[in-house]
């Protein structure tokens, strides 16, 4: 695979954690791909997706300070998923 920096901009990294988020809405930048199981017990990345994962994932990191704090401040709160959670945490 290419070394091909494709997340340039705090938009893009946003944008990619955000679609990150609503396909793999437990997924957290801090996880290893490799660790990722699904919920039949299989990994749920092959080791090329893994990898494009780590290349981008490395990117967010090198643009963001905190990416973690972006998913969890920005991200969830507004996906309709996580609403409740978060509407009841300060509760």
């Amino acid at each position: 695979m290419e070394n091909l920096t494709m997340i340039k901009t705090e938009d893009q990294a946003i944008q990619f954690l955000t679609t990150l988020q609503y396909l793999y809405p437990l997924f957290h930048p801090d996880d290893d791909p490799m660790d990722v199981i699904n919920n039949e017990g299989s990994r749920e990345f092959n080791d090329e997706q893994c990898e494009y994962l780590s290349k981008r994932l490395d990117e967010v990191y090198n643009i963001l300070s905190d990416p973690c704090g972006v998913v969890h401040e920005q991200i969830r709160p507004k996906m309709k998923m996580w609403r409740f959670y978060y509407n009841n945490k300060t509760k």
